[in-house]
């Protein structure tokens, strides 16, 4: 496998000249390395031409961000920016590799992010309560709204508060659009425990409830968007830095040919949005 891929310590040292092919082969593409005072490396970050183009264009501005362990020989963390498209599809944006998530990195991660799609309108971000993540939205996208994925903080509360069962409330509060119903289910909650509606309140119910968000979220409450593409790469994770890329430009290429396919077929746009008979 080492004389296919190549060893892990080569593929850092291919790295810099891949990620110039990348920029050459893909127009518009950013790519950027960070490197320590050692002259080691430390970060990466890859947005490909056509992803870009396509969130500035024509993609809701809602990107859903996450972070997940490589599991080669030097370890570190992928780090993920994915949003959907009309279909809800995935559809990713950047990709990124640092150490691990800490403020540094992910600050890092999201000034690139900002040198790679500017000044994006009503630009929402979604993520789990990682305390980073926040902080470096606040610091390099200061007029971006920020949402934390329901699903996270419903496995919080389950996981704090074993002793009761709020999940069901907990959907319909965060769901519901209207703010007096989203008081009612509020109020239930607070009379099965005290404890749980004290924890979801000092979380924030702009940051949650749909009903209180400041901003538009369309409709997606979970990072499940960014988790997906985390199984995506599932294997490709335990690849060499380089080969990594490689795996997420291939799935890129696989998925963007095949919808565009499917876009030019008239018998499948037809199928989804019939044409209304002609009357004589």
């Amino acid at each position: 496998m080492e004389m296919v891929r190549g060893s892990p310590a080569d593929s850092y040292h291919l790295l810099p000249s891949y990620m110039a092919m990348v920029e050459k082969k893909n127009p518009g593409s950013r790519t950027f390395i960070e490197k320590d005072s050692a002259n080691n490396f430390k970060y990466c970050f890859m947005a490909i031409g056509s992803s870009l183009r396509g969130f500035t264009s024509c993609i809701r501005p809602v990107i859903a961000v996450d972070g997940t362990f490589m599991r080669g020989k030097y370890k570190g963390t992928l780090f993920i920016a994915t949003s959907l498209d009309g279909n809800n599809q995935l559809y990713p944006v950047a990709f990124g590799v640092g150490d691990s998530e800490n403020d540094a990195s992910w600050e890092w991660f999201f000034m690139k992010l900002r040198e790679s799609i500017g000044d994006v309108p009503n630009l929402v971000f979604i993520s789990d309560r990682h305390g980073s993540i926040k902080k470096a939205v606040d610091k390099v996208f200061p007029t971006a709204g920020y949402g934390i994925c329901t699903h996270h903080l419903k496995r919080n509360v389950n996981a704090h508060f074993k002793e009761v069962d709020v999940g069901a409330l907990f959907e319909l509060a965060a769901k519901a659009y209207r703010p007096i119903k989203f008081t009612q289910y509020m109020n239930v909650s607070r009379s099965v425990s005290l404890n749980v509606h004290q924890y979801l309140t000092d979380a924030g119910y702009e940051k949650w409830a749909r009903s209180h968000f400041e901003g538009r979220r369309y409709g997606i409450m979970t990072t499940n968007i960014a988790e997906s593409m985390n199984s995506v790469l599932k294997e490709a994770r335990t690849l060499p830095i380089h080969k990594l890329m490689d795996c997420i430009i291939d799935k890129l290429q696989e998925w963007f040919a095949k919808r565009r396919d499917l876009a030019m077929d008239a018998s499948y746009a037809e199928s989804i949005y019939p044409v209304a008979p002609q009357e004589e």
